[in-house]
């Protein structure tokens, strides 16, 4: 949300500098992410470099057929101009850069030679003083504008921004006089009246006799409110409103659309105009889209409605998409004289729901979707038809359509003044609490021990009474609660034993070389096919999202090995060469009969590089399949568990160089090298290897009790035994073989060459 300065204290008395400001309001729980400036530069005196002027005189330029001399008054002098445009005449007033003058875009203008004639300065166009991104000639500035005074006393050109970052639960925070009633409350400045006057409609006629308005779905959209102004004259709107338009960081369009705009900025309430005679039947409903109704919007893409999604249709076909954006078959024009000027109150929910469905945001959306005041949509009719009349030429139709869903409740709330002690830790005087919640905009009534607060409809975030508590703590100032330590408490923390052994595993993974990385439990719905599932595997049924945050974030995983993969290809793309990383994370698994999904711990891991890192030795310790077997021993000898291996079929792993994780003779996991085609699919060069085990089976493998024997007494005795045995016999059969027939005196056996 980007405040202009000069346009917040046009509401609120503030005597702070703009940065003073972004500091106080930081304090109380608006952010503010900069403070910028837009428009002229006013460094170095730049600003009085730019002044009104007054053409004196217009003639032709002795040397150039195709430019101007001119005599500009600016005050105490006048100037002798070159100018090339031709849309003025004289008496006209001007806007005029003097020599030394830095413009927005950081050109410095000096006096010079045109054609052999010096110019002394340059009338200026709305695009040269940032207001339009294009203009046919220079700004021509009403006739009160008093010539020789600065530019920046009469019009908005140099401004500093307050850039907001709003959260979600204050919505009245979109606006400019939300924040001034903010700033007010936080600082005890004056807050002038809500600027919103209404102006006496025209004799003659009605809105009812020129168009029929319903709301045939009233739980998404409880308000619904309309006026008609005709005889408008759509054109460009003066150069305040553009300024003002441009430093809230949009862009100026017409006179009609730029209020509409203008009115959503000062207070909140986003605004759409029609036109009214591109109404089919003039008739407009508030309804759910029918299915698979399109309807083309202002930004020319045509889009395909759902049955839960929210439109204002005609009588023949959907004319805006409710809250987000209006269509191309009712859009002001050139040509337009009659507007039906809308203002609303819409489901938030439902708003985010589907402006993320149809991948479609706007200033709008933004602000209906957090849950906007009902009763802000009679005062943005209001200030909106008063500013078309003066700024469109247009009469407002008597009458005005108002349809809402009940009447307004506002939540009475009992605080106690020992409340707010207690909570806080200080005593804050009765008086101060009262009068801050006063200025926030709560109706306070006294009562015994306390007050009845009523809440304001535009603080729908305050439901209980600590809400208050909290509402006087950020204004009263935090920083003055005193620091206290907590109350000592008797009983003790500890570690259960299911956490102590996920303690010992990270440690273990990070002590051999691993990072530990945390990766979003949502993935791209194409890693089945990347890793080569096949169509029947259950790890294809994936959990959907129902407003996924994007393509690549719309299903929830069903193994770790996506994620780790991702994060090993984004490493190798930066230059990283050795990627050696595991995670202790989620699965979720459809569960095939609608209710919640399986959630399963797994203990995750890609190797790709060396563990070592490159040193004078020389030695290659790569990502094989011995060094991730490797990786779940010393895993699986951290819980002081025990598993077994047998040839594994997984789609994902390199067929040979690949094992399946037994605990008791269950699967529990698999180890391995990734199939060339999979590190294809995720633009991965080198081998990668990997592992992923069911954390709840490492776990419940382990001994949690160890039993200790007797030393031996006796040196040990080692044999070599070579054998042969047939190609398909495993190592581990040889093993478990060797350890069978020599129990109990033999107390390990390994494989240490093969033949």
């Amino acid at each position: 949300m980007k405040v202009p300065f000069s346009w917040l204290k046009e509401y609120v008395a503030v005597e702070m500098t703009a940065r003073e400001l972004a500091e106080r309001l930081a304090l109380t729980g608006t952010e503010v992410e900069r403070v910028s400036r837009v428009g002229i530069p006013d460094a170095d005196g730049n600003l009085e470099r730019f002044v009104i002027g007054r053409v004196v005189s217009v003639g032709a330029h002795p040397n150039a057929d195709r430019l101007l001399l001119c005599d500009v008054d600016v005050g105490e002098e006048t100037l002798e101009i070159v100018c090339g445009a031709k849309n003025f005449g004289e008496g006209d007033k001007v806007a005029v850069c003097l020599p030394g003058g830095v413009l927005p875009d950081g050109r410095r203008l000096e006096a010079a030679k045109i054609r052999g004639v010096e110019s002394r300065g340059m009338m200026c166009s709305e695009e040269e003083l940032g207001l339009a991104q294009s203009s046919p000639g220079i700004m021509i500035l009403p006739g009160d504008a008093p010539v020789g005074a600065p530019l920046v006393e009469y019009l908005p050109v140099s401004d500093e921004v307050l850039e907001l970052e709003v959260t979600p639960n204050r919505p009245d925070c979109l606006s400019v006089y939300g924040v001034a009633r903010e700033v007010a409350a936080i600082t005890g400045a004056g807050l002038a009246p809500e600027p919103v006057t209404d102006i006496e409609p025209a004799a003659g006629g009605n809105i009812g006799d020129a168009i029929t308005i319903s709301v045939g779905d009233a739980d998404l959209c409880p308000r619904y409110g309309a006026r008609l102004i005709t005889g408008v004259e759509v054109g460009e709107s003066p150069a305040w409103l553009k300024a003002r338009i441009v430093a809230a960081g949009m862009r100026p369009v017409n006179n009609v659309v730029d209020v509409t705009n203008y009115v959503m900025w000062a207070l909140g309430e986003p605004m759409h105009a029609f036109d009214l005679e591109r109404i089919a039947g003039r008739r407009l409903v508030a309804r759910r889209a029918r299915e698979g109704e399109e309807i083309t919007t202002i930004d020319g893409t045509t889009r395909r409605l759902t049955a839960e999604m929210l439109v204002i249709a005609d009588a023949e076909k959907p004319t805006a998409v409710a809250g987000i954006m209006g269509s191309e078959a009712s859009e002001v024009t050139g040509d337009t004289t009659e507007i039906l000027l809308e203002a609303a109150n819409f489901h938030g929910p439902n708003i985010l729901a589907t402006s993320m469905a149809l991948g479609l945001r706007s200033d709008s959306s933004t602000r209906f979707e957090k849950g906007l005041d009902p009763e802000l949509v009679p005062k943005a009719l209001a200030m909106a038809s008063r500013m078309m009349v003066e700024l469109c030429g247009g009469r407002l139709v008597p009458g005005q359509v108002d349809i809402r869903e009940g009447e307004a409740h506002r939540e009475v709330i009992r605080l106690r003044r020992e409340k707010i002690d207690g909570l806080l830790g200080i005593e804050v005087p009765a008086e101060e609490s009262k009068a801050i919640l006063a200025r926030l905009g709560f109706a306070v009534d006294e009562e015994k021990d306390g007050w009845r607060v009523t809440v304001p409809s535009f603080r729908r975030d305050v439901e209980r009474e600590v809400d208050l508590v909290e509402e006087v703590a950020r204004v009263y100032g935090l920083d003055a609660l005193p620091s206290t330590l907590p109350r000592e408490m008797r009983a003790r923390g500890g570690l259960t034993p299911y956490q102590a052994a996920e303690r010992r595993i990270t440690g273990t993974l990070v002590d051999v070389g691993l990072s530990e990385v945390i990766t979003y439990s949502f993935i791209a719905p194409d890693f089945a096919d990347r890793l080569r599932l096949e169509e029947g595997d259950p790890r294809r049924r994936t959990v959907k999202l129902a407003n996924p945050l994007s393509s690549d974030q719309s299903v929830m995983r069903t193994l770790l090995l996506p994620s780790l993969l991702a994060v090993t290809a984004d490493n190798l793309a930066w230059g990283n060469r050795d990627v050696n990383v595991f995670e202790l994370g989620r699965v979720y698994l459809e569960n095939g009969e609608g209710g919640l999904p399986e959630e399963r711990k797994k203990v995750g891991a890609c190797l790709c590089g060396s563990l070592a890192g490159e040193t004078w030795l020389k030695v290659e310790s790569g990502a094989d399949f011995f060094a991730a077997k490797g990786l779940v021993e010393a895993v699986f000898d951290t819980v002081r568990g025990s598993f077994s291996v047998r040839p594994s079929a997984e789609p994902f792993l390199h067929p040979g160089r690949s094992a399946e994780i037994l605990v008791d003779g269950e699967p529990a996991g698999y180890v391995g090298e990734i199939h060339p085609r999979v590190l294809e699919a995720y633009d991965i060069e080198g081998p990668v290897a990997t592992f992923e085990i069911d954390q709840d089976a490492l776990i419940a493998a382990g001994v949690e009790t160890v039993e200790f024997e007797d030393l031996v007494n006796y040196p040990p005795a080692f044999q070599d035994i070579a054998v042969i045995v047939d190609a398909d016999v495993t190592a581990r059969q040889v093993v478990d073989t060797a350890l069978r027939a020599g129990a109990p005196l033999l107390r390990s056996a390994r494989v240490f060459d093969v033949y």
